[in-house]
């Protein structure tokens, strides 16, 4: 398959995984106003192995080139634009949640200013993902040589960690551990993969469905080193159904148009999306209160409309020459394009 038709499934793949990723905190912000159907939360459940394991192995697969170049280029194109973007977005969601709204899942973000300092050690809001991938692409650059032995080294690091054998309170270090493996795999052997995955997609489709469906039973049951090993192969068994259902998607011109166009813009979805998630839910409270069945449509109503609002932030940013709110401003703009594609 060329080049460009498997960016188009890769990138139809990140926009299917940052929809995943605002469904999930859209249910978790209208729960807290007994506006969602538990039917969510399980929606939810049955995509967690999936949501994130699948936007860090894609973004490790647009990142396999950026690994293997100078230290220097990685430095400028990836390092230093994720240092400059958590850094801004991190106060951004500091001053919004301790000024205009309160956050009403962790209603202490944005009370004290050690949040701002801790936070490089131990993030603690939806930003964690852009500290993770500038840790990730480091350590990338760092292993490569010795890739072989790494990888393995990193799976049961997280295999260990699903198994609760590794104890980590802090959910955004708990993270770079369970999906570590899943990035560096991407990266460091993406070209294997892509391969593997564009020749036989039917077939991985169908192995990956039924070890996925089987698992997602069995794991239930299971407990401590049995648990982590089910867990770890399930996201790969969810990788591989991930990745046929996008090489799907992607065959068919409306739903590859729509995806690719989120897998191409997934950073100004990702930053923003929460604040404007918080506050919408907060609007349907006080305003939809004898409103039938809002427990069923506002989940997807809010999914929709913070999508396009972020996307139109964006547009509006970019058309007011603010463009250092994506980017850092010392840096030329086809840099800020690879955050993007990351």
């Amino acid at each position: 398959m060329a080049d460009k038709e498997r960016i188009a499934w890769l990138d139809v793949a990140k926009g299917t995984s940052i929809l995943l990723v605002v469904t999930l905190h859209a249910t978790h912000y209208l729960r807290e106003y007994d506006l969602a159907s538990y039917g969510f939360v399980q929606i939810n459940n049955l995509f967690a192995p999936i949501r994130m394991p699948l936007f860090f192995a894609v973004s490790g697969l647009l990142g396999t080139r950026a690994v293997t170049r100078r230290w220097s280029e990685l430095l400028t194109s990836r390092l230093v634009i994720f240092a400059y973007l958590f850094a801004l977005w991190t106060f951004i969601r500091w001053a919004y949640f301790g000024n205009v709204q309160t956050n009403v899942l962790t209603p202490e973000e944005g009370s004290t200013y050690a949040e701002l300092l801790v936070a490089w050690v131990r993030p603690n809001t939806g930003i964690w993902f852009i500290w993770a991938l500038a840790i990730f692409f480091f350590l990338g650059k760092l292993l490569y040589r010795v890739r072989h032995l790494a990888l393995p080294v990193f799976a049961v690091l997280a295999f260990l960690t699903f198994g609760h054998v590794i104890e980590i309170d802090a959910f955004s270090q708990r993270n770079l551990v369970w999906y570590a493996p899943f990035f560096l795999g991407g990266a460091w052997y993406g070209h294997h993969i892509l391969r593997a995955v564009t020749e036989r997609p039917l077939a991985v489709g169908i192995l990956g469905g039924a070890v996925f469906a089987a698992l997602s039973i069995a794991v239930a049951s299971l407990e401590g080193l049995a648990f982590g090993a089910g867990r770890l192969v399930l996201s790969v068994a969810g990788l591989a159904v991930g990745a046929a259902v996008s090489i799907a998607l992607a065959a068919f011109l409306p739903s590859r148009t729509a995806l690719t166009y989120l897998g191409r813009n997934t950073l100004p979805i990702y930053v923003a999306h929460v604040m404007i998630v918080a506050a919408l839910a907060a609007v349907l409270a006080v305003t939809t209160e004898n409103v039938p069945l809002v427990r069923y449509w506002g989940v997807p109503f809010i999914v929709a409309v913070t999508v396009v609002l972020a996307l139109g932030l964006k547009a509006a940013v970019d058309a007011a020459g603010l463009r250092w709110a994506y980017a850092p401003p010392a840096l030329p703009r086809r840099a800020a394009v690879a955050v993007g594609t990351a």
